[in-house]
């Protein structure tokens, strides 16, 4: 009998937590169709995977590849790291549904400045006719659907390279019902609005309603209407993915608030309205000082999971996901990118830089980040912020490798005064921003709980992928985790068994979703699979510039399509839009 593709000699890892074992899979029409002893069977294509991992594809928990996935569809940062699958449409972001606003998604950041009458705090909720000829004109992305059914029909008439689970976004939602005037409480009938463009979403196959509790304009609802729109969801069987009150608004200063009550506030929606809950990209859910205690993380996650384990004691269906990193989806490299406000005022680079150089223009700066005006960099919010920035690449060598804090007890400088200096002296100085609020010890606590998956909480992107200034340089840059989060989620986060470690990326992710068809190499599954050099495998991670793919990742099959062969993408559009109770 002949076969479309087999993997002969792997050792399998099935994603069920069980042992490896040594086995040839087959592959016909897109689904697994035999596994065992195929030694005298003959294939299309024969993988030799002698010494290598054969596993599930991974799926990415919480991913904002449904952003680029129309502008990148061949989706070379997810399937180059073994993403198969993507759950997308998170933090209240998504496409759709799409009338009058439209609610930006961070990659849109360049067009967003052209438009907006802001000098420091863009306005992410613009109209959509003001943006629609950008995103043409720069990504060639026509925007040329209005409901969520429709957005779904467009991702399919063009074509995907990874599966992707869409969720509805509450925020973009909220922005089509509330328009700019959605800084406080909905009504009644905005709410009931809300759950109309909920239904149409889930009844188009949705697999639940994300929110984005500390961006505009999620952040301005209250507790009664997410529960409106988890248990609209529910109804369908979908579920509640919260990005939960961490920071609120993130202008200045904002109220203090406790990070687990965030959390409790998601907890307690699954509670009241029955619907299953996601915590995204958990992180710990207290306050510490200094950030950087090894023992203190550990023991505030310990705690973190204490509560929501309490939770699901008493009956919540509750579940998150962890970035197996620390730091998030999006990366301002050059130290200089956080004044983008200032050097617009100024007219460009070079009259910032002359500005700043002012002892009176620069003390005004120092006030106003001194004073908490200033949310990116803000010691009343973070007062260890210097420890956590730390310098990458430098024309002044010595200061590579020392972050803020210890570069100005070398000059005998404070730490807000050490910026300006250095952008002085090297306006190209690259810099690693790390969250404070998660460490390694906190993120392997995490990831060790039965109920944690993984993600990415990135894009999908090519190797060009950037967002750039008008002189051509770097602005933002697509994360290292846009890259190589699964990957290093294998080599520095993972289990002790190997096996427990594939299981949460791939098996236990399906679970969560409620996928019967996927996340594990057994006969009639869907043939998402991987083969891993694991010898091989190394993130290729970049502080720099971030745009490298991970190596040891030698085939990638997505409906048994084969999406990367031989360590290389092949421009295969297997995906499919994996519509709920489709």
């Amino acid at each position: 009998m002949e076969y479309d593709v087999i993997i002969r000699n792997g050792t399998v890892i099935d994603g069920t937590g069980q042992d490896s074992y040594r086995s040839d899979i087959a592959v016909r029409d897109g689904v697994i169709c035999k596994i065992g002893d195929l030694s005298d069977e003959t294939a299309d294509t024969a993988i030799d995977a002698e010494g290598k991992l054969v596993t599930p594809g991974f799926i990415d928990m919480h991913s904002h590849g449904d952003a680029t996935l129309l502008i990148y569809p061949y989706m070379e940062s997810k399937i180059m790291q073994g993403i198969t699958t993507i759950v997308a449409g998170q933090c209240g972001l998504s496409p759709a549904p799409l009338e009058k606003y439209w609610v930006a998604a961070s990659f849109e950041s360049d067009l967003l400045e052209e438009i907006d009458t802001n000098v420091f705090q863009m306005e992410y909720i613009v109209e959509t006719e003001r943006i629609l000829n950008g995103l043409q004109a720069v990504y060639g992305l026509t925007l040329d659907w209005h409901t969520f059914a429709e957005y779904l029909e467009r991702v399919e008439q063009q074509g995907i390279a990874v599966n992707f689970v869409p969720l509805v976004g509450h925020g973009q939602v909220r922005a089509t019902v509330m328009g700019r005037n959605h800084r406080r409480a909905a009504t009644e009938a905005e709410i009931s609005r809300m759950k109309e463009y909920i239904e149409e979403a889930m009844q188009a196959g949705a697999h639940g309603v994300s929110v984005g509790l500390d961006y505009t304009p999620g952040i301005y609802a209250d507790f009664a209407e997410l529960a409106e729109m988890a248990g609209t969801a529910g109804k369908y069987g979908g579920y509640y993915s919260a990005h939960w009150r961490k920071t609120g608004l993130r202008v200045g200063t904002p109220k203090k608030q406790k990070k687990i009550d965030g959390i409790i506030e998601t907890l307690e929606i699954g509670r009241q309205t029955g619907a299953r809950v996601q915590l995204a990209h958990l992180s710990v859910g207290y306050d510490i000082y200094p950030a950087n205690d090894e023992y203190m993380q550990k023991a505030a996650a310990q705690r973190t999971l204490q509560v929501i384990d309490d939770y699901r004691n008493r009956g919540v269906k509750a579940a998150f996901d962890v970035v197996p990193n620390v730091t998030a989806g999006l990366m301002k490299p050059e130290l200089i990118t956080f004044f983008s406000g200032w050097i617009r005022a100024s007219g460009g680079i070079e009259r910032f830089i002359e500005n700043i150089r002012a002892d009176d223009y620069r003390q005004n700066l120092i006030d106003m980040i001194c004073t908490g005006r200033f949310y990116a960099i803000n010691p009343l919010i973070n007062p260890d912020w210097d420890e956590f920035m730390t310098v990458v690449a430098s024309k002044n060598k010595k200061y590579a490798g020392k972050n803020v804090r210890e570069i100005g007890e070398m000059k005998g400088t404070a730490s807000v005064n050490v910026i300006f200096e250095l952008l002085c002296e090297d306006p190209d100085i690259v810099i690693f921003s790390s969250n404070r609020d998660m460490q390694k010890c906190s993120a392997r606590e995490f990831l060790r709980h039965p109920q944690a998956t993984v993600c990415t909480d990135s894009f999908a992107f090519d190797l060009e992928a950037s967002w750039k200034r008008k002189d051509g340089k770097l602005r933002f840059t697509p994360g290292t985790n846009a890259y190589c989060a699964f990957v290093k989620y294998l080599t520095e986060y993972g289990m002790e068994r190997i096996e427990d470690t594939i299981y949460k990326a791939t098996g236990k992710a399906a679970e969560i979703l409620g996928l019967k068809n996927r996340g594990f190499l057994l006969e009639g599954q869907k043939a998402d699979v991987l083969v891993i050099d694991y010898e091989r495998l190394r993130t290729n991670e970049n502080l720099v510039d971030p745009r490298i793919y991970p190596s040891g990742i030698e085939y990638v099959l997505i409906n048994g399509g084969m999406a990367v062969k031989d360590a290389k993408p092949t421009g295969a559009l297997a995906g499919e839009v994996i519509r709920k109770n489709g």
